[in-house]
């Protein structure tokens, strides 16, 4: 088996373990297993097709990325460290965002490649890079939520980079005992964990944009007016912002994040076994989505960056058959090409003769995906609920299957309070 892409070291961010173009054998994958390396990608004969959703000068420049932000955040520990230079990380993004926007598709998801002993440093890095590939694809949703700005300035998404990479610097200031607390339950419910978020706004106000700053600040508001910080409202109640009263800017980094938070659960500790399917973090999130607990639009963009079955994954039909995924329509994330294939491992490798048929399943109802990345999946597929729901080209937001007082209808934003960071 000949390698596609570099294999990052796990520990060392940025280091490269082998190369593309690496034969691989049986010592070598002991070797890389006792490592807790990652996903590798292999190159597959008669499968080049694949090849346009991968690109080693992304993948490199995700993993300096990474290793960036793992040396920043180690200083930002240390409570003699002063100053940040934060052009630095500005032009980091700009970095990644000129790779991206060269490569378009092949950028899919590549960001699982890349290793990274840092739990934090990993997710900071990770939230970035899918934050920035959804705002390339909502360019004219994020013009039209930001009217105060001009267009050409408005789509520029350098400032939601750099929130997404220090998004939860807050949480190097909190005690120890709460973050192994949330570490362990995942509840986000104590008041002592959510004030990341402003500890965060605090660190960074005045030394970013204030677009960046108010990102961080408000990126645990839900869509629904169910997240935080809260704040008192002109009656006396506290609540938190909702729907267009957030900055657009939050809530796609607020999908980025959930996203990632739900693929590798802190209290997994980032171990590649203790990942979620994709397909079932996506179901999960579709439910919060068609609640408007996130913005419907942002998760219409994940979807698109987010392949349901990234290609190149190998998976089981529900007729037996193994296949490999190579195309994706993010219109029927469940449905995927996938092309039949006979594949036992590094001594049955894969060559032309075990390639067979090429399904597409949006055509072929009967056949469907039952498992994935080593997991059973045939109760997370999910389908959209009609033609447009998972359409990026149509901005508008369905109507609500239930009335629901409580929740923001688009045109209905609360206003930004001064106190909360208010950026255009």
């Amino acid at each position: 088996m000949e390698l596609g892409m570099p294999v990052f070291h796990p520990s060392i961010p940025g280091h490269v373990l082998l190369r593309p173009g690496f034969v691989l054998d049986k010592s070598t994958l002991t070797r890389l297993n006792e490592l807790h390396v990652g996903p590798i990608w292999i190159k597959y004969p008669a499968l080049e097709e694949i090849a346009r959703f991968i690109n080693v000068e992304v993948t490199m420049e995700h993993a300096q990325l990474s290793s960036l932000i793992g040396r920043t955040l180690d200083k930002l520990a240390d409570p003699l460290f002063s100053e940040l230079d934060f052009r630095v990380y500005a032009d980091a993004v700009k970095g990644m965002l000129g790779k991206l926007r060269a490569c378009n598709e092949s950028a899919l998801l590549i960001n699982e490649l890349v290793g990274c002993e840092s739990p934090l440093a990993m997710h900071s890095s990770t939230v970035c890079f899918i934050s920035l590939l959804m705002g390339l694809k909502l360019g004219e949703y994020i013009v039209e939520q930001r009217p105060k700005v001009s267009p050409k300035y408005a789509k520029g998404v350098e400032n939601l980079g750099v929130a997404a990479l220090f998004h939860d610097m807050g949480m190097l200031k909190l005690a120890p005992e709460v973050v192994e607390a949330w570490k362990k339950t995942g509840d986000e419910s104590d008041p002592r964990y959510q004030r990341h978020c402003a500890i965060g706004y605090e660190l960074l106000r005045g030394k970013v944009e204030p677009t960046t700053a108010a990102t961080v600040l408000q990126h645990h508001q839900r869509y629904d007016g169910q997240g935080w910080p809260k704040i008192k409202e002109t009656n006396g109640v506290m609540a938190g912002l909702s729907g267009e009263g957030i900055h657009v800017f939050a809530r796609i980094l607020a999908v980025a994040d959930l996203y990632d938070t739900l693929r590798n659960p802190p209290k997994g500790e980032w171990r590649e076994d203790a990942r979620v399917p994709i397909v079932a973090v996506l179901r999960q999130m579709l439910e919060l989505a068609r609640k408007r607990v996130i913005d419907p639009i942002a998760y219409k963009a994940l979807l698109s960056v987010v392949p349901a079955f990234t290609p190149g994954t190998i998976v089981r039909l529900n007729n037996g058959q193994q296949a490999v995924v190579i195309d994706f329509d993010p219109m029927h994330p469940c449905r995927p090409r996938v092309r039949h294939i006979r594949y036992v491992g590094i001594d049955c490798p894969i060559d032309p003769e075990n390639l067979r048929e090429t399904y597409d399943l949006r055509e072929r109802l009967d056949l469907a995906i039952v498992a994935a990345e080593g997991h059973a999946v045939k109760n997370d597929t999910f389908e959209a609920a009609d033609e447009h729901e998972f359409d990026l080209r149509v901005l508008a937001l369905p109507k609500q299957a239930t009335a629901n007082p409580g929740q923001p209808r688009t045109g209905q934003a609360k206003p930004l309070p001064k106190h909360l960071g208010k950026a255009a």
